[in-house]
């Protein structure tokens, strides 16, 4: 037996620089040794451990084949076709006679491959697990080695100091596949507590004291001088505050320095050594004219970058005098000069000659012949004065962008030798304030495409290929399409498994002027497939729910954009917080590689709460007067808890309680959501048990008691159509208008209703819309073969627009239209009385017509006779509901204090009506008994941007609130009226003026 050790060291020894002379001997010695076996037949190739590459693979590599004659070559070249594999660590050939023929064998060591990054144990965070898993740099897919387990445990112990976890513990642990091939590292950390700052070692030219040099870092709470607990985060957030310090103080330049942090371990305390060096006061000031502190710090970027260099006085200069063009200033001037350090300040001045102030009055666009004024005058930065851009938008440097972005037009559609110029007309129509502009477009001939040959690739492909490129017979020629035809034909084949593709265009002039001929030659390359999937890193989320959303299968082209996919599908599951995937071994010269995604799993417990404030007029029942029909103003604080529990059974259901408490409303809910119902990602059905109890309605207190269920299906990004079917109880308490003699009001009322709503959904931003539709439309039924002891249709239509008028301003508008239909209608009840209070149309409020407080719009108590025949009695005035409502909202939205705080105009339109037939649009109110007719208010909102969505407050004047005769006294005393003792009833109205804070916008 021959050790071919020697051809495995020539292949190592081939990376160096003595590579020539190493080869030359072992050649030498090889061909001596391997006389007595070359050329006699391979009668089996073994390999020690067994072979682990895919079998097209491992004949690609192996020049050895069994039945083959033996050959030294074959024999080096099967070495370094292995090792190019990227599988194989080291290599070793062994030959022995065997019957017949040589036995080959192959002794290896493979290349373990990382496949998943655990981190286990609690750790508070910062650092979250997601960090933790990171900090090792250890590449998923890659090649492991013991020593990136060493180095990546260093790693994660530093990332725990810097976050003030000195005592912190990390145990690493490795479990390898059966095939020894892929590696699951597991990082098991003990926290241990985190250590607090201590006073800070300053050192250097401070400037400042030391007392507000430490209350910029915030190292310490304030007053009561408790010392925060150590985070990454927290230290450099703290020497940022230091800067900003500096910064305040005009001292742009100051530089301040973390020496170190020097921990004590029996104090568990964490002292930062400083360097600070506080450089001179920065003056910046303009000469000549006068421009505020605020323009100054956003246009001179000595202000953002916190140095004082001449490029940055020179972008200064230039972003000063564009800013003074497109105020007008069209002349303008800027220069600047720097004056020496005089005690402790550096000056800098801007010298500004602002000359005249003009306005663009008029842009022509001449020449054009292809395009449409039009077309070219939306892709222009130059806009002439209007009612909204008071001068005009006008800068050098805006015109020269125009002329560049109306060239590159023009390129783009085949113009390759089209000129561009502008000219500027001062003293426009002889007024020493008005410029106008011209563009002046010479066009030229269009370069036409003559024909388009595609080299390289099958039939298929060229059929598929021709309909998608931009640079077809007819079409205009222009590099930019060559160029979108290049990234077109590398993502074709890249998304079926070429990653190697190759694409090289070119083109030459035809027979024809201002015709081409191009030829895209592609070469696909190899195709890679792949060999298996591998998932890991779950604990209790079943591999069934996983494997349903992996669409790619062994023997699949491996699309690098359907392993995106997966992994979208996989954290549209919403049940992990990390989906990592990688492809194993990927420069190894495979065709059949392992994909892999490596899984954390989401806390399964989380707990939402939420705290909120509305104020406003209110309608809340009272037992002891009922002199406030139209409710009176109030406070309403809110808070609410959700707990979740998430991946329930671990086939990725979502169990939730909710609560919600404050003065107005009480709520408690359990629901039970199944998503991706039937393997449907756009399906969801959701099981809900409610219990609810509402306050703000004075006519009464509603409580409802329900069970539903709801399918919900995506059709597309922006439609959405939910099924639902309820089944409640509702009753009514606190009734204070006359029908507490009229029982059916007060007793539980059975509901039981099937509805559809469908949503589309096309804004651009749901909390706070700029442009953009958003149109519901809701349908039901109830009646009696639902079980329902009420039977009536009800429809409520939505239809919400958001027009951005210019960059800052929306117009935004939204109509709601409503019906509730009563049918098979109880004796001794009208058809507006069948519908129960709590199910009826109220509305009022800050989110729907905002003349009027929370729910107070629409019919209200007149003391008529509730059933036929009934009594009459006082009226109370108590809002009532109805069975029709429109409402009209318009609202103009702009900024109002810089980027935070916005504007808002409001113009309502409205009501809440007692039928369909009554629905009127008419201003006056007839008398006190007549509430249907339109009530409209306009008023001023304010905007304050929250991560959640805008805070607003609005003020609203109604401009015809309603009137009526409201009842005075209490409860008690209502009951005695009668024909013997008549009560007194007082006319009153609804105040014109509306106030609201809450928090989302109107709509």
């Amino acid at each position: 037996m021959i050790q071919r050790t020697l051809l495995a060291a020539s292949h190592a020894l081939r990376r160096t620089a003595q590579f020539w002379f190493v080869v030359t001997i072992f050649a030498h010695l090889a061909g001596a040794q391997i006389t007595q076996f070359e050329g006699r037949r391979i009668i089996e190739i073994r390999f020690t451990p067994a072979q682990i590459l895919d079998p097209a693979d491992l004949d690609k590599a192996l020049k050895l084949h069994k039945g083959k004659p033996l050959h030294a070559n074959d024999a080096a070249d099967s070495i370094d076709g292995l090792f190019a594999t990227g599988c194989f660590e080291d290599i070793v050939v062994q030959a022995e006679d065997s019957l017949g023929g040589v036995l080959v064998t192959f002794d290896t060591k493979t290349t373990e491959f990382l496949a998943s990054v655990a981190v286990e144990g609690k750790v508070t965070p910062p650092p979250n697990r997601g960090q933790l898993a990171n900090a090792g740099q250890l590449s998923l897919g890659g090649p492991f080695h013991e020593e990136d387990l060493a180095h990546a445990t260093d790693e994660l112990k530093q990332l725990l100091k810097d976050n003030g976890l000195y005592q912190a513990s990390v145990e690493p642990s490795v479990e390898r596949s059966q095939n020894g091939q892929q590696a699951f590292i597991t990082l098991q950390v003990k926290e241990g507590k985190r250590a607090k700052y201590d006073m800070p070692s300053l050192h250097g030219d401070r400037q400042l004291s030391d007392a507000v040099i430490l209350k910029a870092t915030g190292w310490r709470v304030p007053i009561i001088h408790w010392w925060r607990q150590v985070t990454d985060s927290r230290t450099h957030g703290g020497i940022q505050g230091i800067s900003r310090k500096y910064a305040d103080k005009d001292r742009l330049t100051a530089r301040v320095q973390l020496d170190s942090l020097d921990y004590d371990q029996t104090r568990r305390r964490v002292r930062p050594n400083l360097t600070i060096n506080a450089g001179p006061r920065i003056k910046v000031k303009t000469v000549e004219a006068k421009l505020s502190r605020r323009v100054l710090k956003k246009y001179v970027p000595v202000y953002q970058e916190g140095a004082v260099d001449n490029d940055l006085l020179v972008e200064g200069q230039r972003n000063l005098r564009d800013y003074l063009q497109s105020q007008g200033y069209y002349d303008v001037d800027v220069d600047f000069r720097v004056q020496p350090v005089e005690n402790d300040q550096e000056t800098i001045e801007y010298v500004i000659s602002r000359g005249p102030r003009q306005k663009l009055a008029h842009v022509t666009v001449r020449g054009n012949h292809y395009f449409k004024t039009a077309d070219i005058r939306e892709r222009m930065f130059i806009q002439p004065a209007s009612f909204a851009l008071r001068h005009g938008r006008y800068s050098e440097a805006f015109r020269h962008r125009d002329e560049q972005a109306i060239a590159d037009l023009y390129h783009s559609n085949g113009f390759r030798d089209v000129k561009v110029t502008s000219a500027v007309e001062r003293n426009h129509r002889n007024k020493n304030d008005e410029i106008a502009v011209t563009i002046t477009i010479a066009e030229g001939p269009q370069w036409i495409v003559d024909s388009l040959t595609l080299k390289g690739i099958d039939k298929a492909d060229q059929g598929f290929l021709s309909e998608e490129l931009a640079s077809g017979p007819g079409e205009p020629f222009a590099e930019a399409n060559m160029a979108a035809d290049r990234n077109e034909v590398i993502t074709y084949y890249y998304t079926r498994g070429f990653p190697d593709a190759d694409f090289r265009g070119t083109w030459q002039p035809a027979s024809e002027p201002h015709h081409v001929t191009v030829v895209y030659t592609i070469s696909p390359g190899e195709r890679r497939y792949v060999r298996g999937v591998i998932t890991s890193g779950v604990r209790h989320t079943r591999q069934k729910l996983i494997d349903k959303r992996v669409s790619l299968k062994p023997g699949d082209s491996l699309s690098p954009v359907e392993q995106t996919k997966i992994q979208q599908n996989l954290y549209d599951l919403g049940i992990f917080a990390t989906v990592n995937t990688a492809i194993e071994n990927p420069d190894g010269d495979t065709t059949h590689k392992y994909l892999l995604y490596d899984i954390q799993e989401a806390n399964r417990y989380t707990f939402v709460t939420g705290f909120g404030l509305q104020l406003g007029q209110f309608g809340t029942p009272s037992t002891t007067s009922v002199a406030a029909p139209a409710g009176s103003t109030g406070v309403s604080p809110l808070v609410s808890l959700d707990v979740n529990r998430l991946n329930f059974l671990g086939i990725g259901h979502t169990v939730t309680l909710g609560g919600l408490y404050s003065s107005l409303e009480q709520r408690g809910s359990f629901t039970y959501l199944v998503p991706h119902f039937l393997d449907d990602p756009g399906r969801s059905l959701t099981y809900t048990l409610l219990y609810d109890k509402s306050l703000n309605v004075n006519t009464f207190a509603s409580r409802r008691e329900e069970g539903s269920v709801q399918l919900s299906q995506k059709f597309s990004k922006s439609l959405t159509a939910q099924f639902r079917f309820a089944y409640r109880r509702v009753s009514t308490s606190s009734v204070l208008i006359p029908v507490l003699l009229v029982p059916q009001f007060l007793q539980p009322v059975r509901i039981g209703i099937f509805s559809t709503t469908l949503i589309q959904d096309r804004r651009d931003n749901p909390t706070d819309p700029h442009r953009g539709l958003y149109n519901t439309a809701d349908v039901g039924i109830a009646g009696g073969f639902f079980g329902s002891q009420r039977s009536f249709g009800r429809v409520l239509l939505r239809n919400a627009t958001y027009y951005p008028l210019t960059k800052n301003l929306v117009l935004a508008r939204q109509t709601q239209f409503g019906v509730i239909a009563p049918f098979a209608v109880p004796a001794g009840l009208t058809a507006q009385e069948s519908v129960p209070l709590p199910e009826r149309f109220f509305g009022g409020g800050a989110d729907s017509l905002r003349g009027f407080p929370y729910n107070q719009a629409g019919p209200r108590d007149t003391g008529e006779p509730l059933m036929p025949g009934g009594p009459s009695s006082a009226p109370t005035g108590f809002p009532l509901g109805g069975n029709a409502l429109f409402f009209n909202n318009v609202e103009l939205r702009f900024p109002l204090i810089g980027e935070n705080i916005g504007g808002v105009l409001f113009h309502d339109l409205g009501n809440v009506y007692s039928s369909l037939s009554n629905i009127s649009f008419r201003f006056n109110q007839r008398n006190q008994q007549d509430f249907d007719y339109a009530v409209q208010a306009v008023g001023f909102g304010v905007r304050y941007r929250t991560p959640v969505g805008p805070v607003r407050l609005d003020l609203a004047y109604s401009i015809n609130p309603p009137s009526l005769v409201g009842f005075q006294g209490t409860p008690a005393q209502l009951l005695q009226c009668g024909p013997a003792s008549p009560c007194k009833s007082v006319p009153q109205s609804i105040s014109h003026f509306q106030f609201f804070f809450s928090i989302g916008q109107t709509f």
